[in-house]
């Protein structure tokens, strides 16, 4: 009998679908699992980013974050930059800091949540440019490192530091790069030269940003197979045009408020004698101790983000991918090089290429992983994101008393030290509640900050008191412009911080302001308010009748004066 052949049944196991289909009205969008979950795990940082940043939305400012918001509302009130005020930065700074107060409100807490959202926004953006390289867990990646490194207090992360709106640009210019690279649209080339214009017209070192992005453009086109000549003439035009159009755009605004040769002696001449003024020796010693204090509780994102350099000399990873990561880090750091002060808000610059640079490090694990160890399951990218939010974790329970219940004094003396930054704030409190809304006051000091509080002006367009103590050749004319115009204004309050870290008087300087202010003072004010920064205690504040009783500890004092009345009309 012959045997009968029974066929096989096969088995088909049905694959694991891992898109989502949506419709929208008659299109039909296709978005994969993991871009779902990414999408997810964005809105969750992004809460969690603000319920932070909220807890700083009343801390005070520190002296630059003061002028560069009461220069912004200058701006809305009609004031002309360079001639009304000054600063050595280009002026897409007023301009920037005109449009956060002009939205938010000229208070403390309306700058401190419209520079949270400016972050929240970077690193929305940082996101969408390392999902559209790399892929969707890389920009999960990026956006944590940028959220919390960028929250770093010895980076002034808690600030309304100009810093942050370069990084608000850099991380916009790094999502149009994404896009011209994937999408090879000239119109992203151009918004990404707009883009980092805009670092650069906000902060002068923001150039460096820009040359890389134009640096990018040209070792794209050198590495991509055929080389398309036309097509690259095209896209540097388009980098240029959006580059140089906001700069076009600025210099045209201030030369139609005739302040064009004003604008470049503060931003080319006299930022020259800034730049120069920090020997190098010192500026060694002085990145040392910033770089320290700002890795300090924030290694595990700056080692992983400074493994992708080691990674990117590894066989599996394009060369592109080589010269992004390590040309971004470069560029990057040459924002905190000029002038080698170092300043810890100055690394704000370098965190949305640290950041970008971290979703590097994850897409080069993930290729050696694959193609050296030919491991292919897509497990792994979880295990490492897993691993990745786990140390974020433990990063955020470790710093919980910072970022959920910050102590803003305690901060301020542990960035900044005895500076009188909260002092200004109570001081502010004081003449707000003893001083009508047309009442002027004058600081003999640096901490225009006080300005911003009271919303009242300064008597001159030196509201920033260390340049008319600076050891630049003006500063003997400016003196005596401040005192004239501090006479013809005849201030309500004049408030002396006798203190060095505010005056800031450099060495070899005219002492002719002093002269004046003890004449001035004397035969026009009386005293009112006392403050004592005693070192590493809080401070005391006396007024009004305790004054001739109290005997001051120490030499760290602010005077608060008020105008005598006037006498009686006969």
């Amino acid at each position: 009998m012959a045997k009968t052949k029974v066929a096989e049944k096969k088995v088909v196991v049905p694959a694991v679908k891992t898109t989502k289909e949506f419709k929208i009205g008659s299109k039909t969008i296709i978005v994969s699992n993991e871009d779902l979950i990414c999408t997810g795990l964005l809105f969750v940082l992004v809460f969690i980013v603000h319920s932070i940043r909220t807890n700083f939305a009343g801390i005070p400012f520190e002296r630059d974050e003061g002028i560069y918001s009461y220069f912004g509302k200058l701006v809305l009130e009609g004031k002309v930059p360079y001639k009304d005020f000054y600063e050595v930065k280009f002026p897409g700074l007023f301009y920037f800091f005109a449009m956060i107060v002009g939205l938010f409100g000229d208070t403390v807490q309306g700058m401190h949540t419209g520079f949270m959202w400016v972050n929240i926004l970077s690193m929305v953006f940082l996101y969408f440019a390392a999902r559209n390289l790399f892929s969707p867990v890389a920009g999960v990646i990026t956006a944590a490192t940028f959220a919390f490194v960028s929250l770093t207090p010895n980076l002034s992360g808690f600030t309304v530091q100009a810093e942050h709106g370069v990084a608000f640009f850099i991380s916009m210019g790094l999502l149009f790069y994404s896009l011209a690279r994937s999408k090879g649209k000239l119109m992203y080339y151009m918004l990404m030269g707009l883009a980092m214009g805009c670092a650069f017209m906000v902060k002068t070192t923001g150039v460096f940003l820009a040359l890389w992005g134009g640096f990018l453009v040209i070792t794209d086109f050198w590495f991509t197979k055929p080389r398309v000549w036309k097509q690259f003439w095209k896209q540097m035009f388009a980098y240029a045009v959006g580059g140089f159009s906001i700069i076009i755009l600025m210099f045209l605004i201030i030369a139609s408020k005739g302040s064009f040769n004003e604008m470049i002696y503060w931003t080319i001449e006299h930022a020259k004698q800034y730049a120069s003024s920090m020997p190098y020796e010192e500026g060694v010693k002085y990145f040392k101790y910033t770089r320290d204090a700002i890795i300090q509780n924030h290694k595990f994102f700056w080692y992983h983000s400074l493994l992708a350099v080691i990674l990117c000399l590894l066989r599996p990873i394009n060369i592109k991918y080589k010269i992004l990561g390590v040309t971004l880090l470069g560029f990057s750091f040459m924002t905190i090089v000029p002038g080698y002060f170092f300043y810890g808000h100055y690394w704000i610059q370098t965190v949305p290429g640290l950041a970008l640079v971290a979703g590097l490090a994850f897409y080069s694990v993930m290729a050696i992983i694959k193609d050296t160890l030919n491991f292919k399951k897509p497990i792994i990218k979880w295990v490492y994101l897993g691993i990745f939010g786990a140390l974020t974790f433990s990063h955020v329970s470790t710093l919980k008393s910072y970022y959920y219940h910050p102590n803003y004094e305690r901060i301020l003396r542990a960035v900044y030290g005895n500076n009188p930054f909260p002092e200004s704030m109570e001081i502010a409190n004081y003449i707000n509640s003893h001083s009508k809304p047309e009442d002027n006051i004058v600081l003999i000091g640096s901490e225009p900050q006080i300005y911003f509080y009271t919303k009242k002006k300064s008597p001159s367009r030196h509201a920033y008191f260390t340049s008319i103590v600076n050891n630049v050749k003006d500063h003997k004319e400016w003196q005596r412009e401040f005192a004239r115009d501090t006479e013809k204004a005849k201030p309500k309050f004049v408030i002396f911080f006798n203190h060095p870290l505010s005056l800031l008087v450099q060495a070899n300087v005219d002492k002719y302001v002093f002269e004046w202010a003890n004449k001035f003072i004397t035969e026009n004010y009386r005293i009112v308010g006392l403050v004592d920064m005693i070192e590493g205690q809080q401070s005391v504040y006396v007024y009004n009748e305790q004054i001739n009783t109290y005997k001051p500890i120490s030499q760290n004092l602010i005077y608060i004066y008020e105008r005598n009345p006037s006498p009686p009309k006969p």
